[in-house]
């Protein structure tokens, strides 16, 4: 009997740590498979799976504008702390709401499930004017930039992906527009301005839609 007890701890004492091992390896390759290396934030794959159609508030994609010029200025180097620091300002503006992801190059995504639609909003408006606002300091060299984003919010018959082209479809049009700025897709089908609400600015006009 004590033999067989004896056995039983140096199995435990063996297997224990090799099964915190395994856990810890399987944490690992799981966050590899969800997470964006650059930014810690949920990667493409992780961020559009398992999209709950009966849930979700709205879709918002944020895109940096002219992003390539900072490249092409900079470095890639720059360029990566750039996305970087977005995604930080990003995550802690409107992390609260819901989902928080990168899809992809200097685009970010953000899947609102908190019903506050009006506070989303100005957090989202608050967002875009800090970043514009407010140089991102990498490696000692100031960058300056802006972001543009494309928002849709569903009236409870929409599917992700029918909410998916309408929030790009005004992300384009915020672009168009001459970016740095806000564009609500419900407003896109009461004509170029109409249904928008100007925001003051430094030698051209932003505009959140409402």
């Amino acid at each position: 009997m004590r033999s067989w007890t004896v056995t039983i701890l140096v199995v435990l004492l063996i297997a224990v740590p090799v099964s915190l091992k395994i856990g810890k390896a399987q944490l690992a390759l799981y966050r590899a498979g969800t997470t964006d290396e650059l930014t810690g934030l949920l990667n493409r794959r992780a961020f559009l799976e398992e999209v709950d159609d009966s849930t979700f508030l709205a879709l918002i994609i944020v895109d940096v504008d002219e992003f390539k010029h900072v490249n092409d200025r900079h470095g890639h180097w720059i360029g990566d702390q750039v996305l970087r620091a977005t995604a930080t300002m990003m995550a802690r503006s409107l992390g609260e709401f819901g989902r928080v992801g990168r899809l992809g190059g200097e685009e970010f995504a953000l899947l609102a499930y908190r019903d506050d639609r009006a506070l989303l909003l100005r957090q989202l408006e608050l967002f875009r004017e800090t970043i514009a606002r407010t140089p991102i300091l990498t490696d000692g060299v100031p960058v300056s930039i802006t972001i543009s984003a494309g928002v849709a919010t569903r009236d409870g018959r929409q599917t992700f992906q029918q909410l998916f082209v309408q929030a790009d479809r005004a992300l384009y049009e915020a672009k168009a527009r001459g970016r740095n700025r806000i564009i609500l897709a419900e407003n896109l089908k009461l004509g170029s301005d109409a249904g928008a609400v100007r925001i003051a600015g430094r030698g051209h006009r932003r505009w959140l839609g409402r």
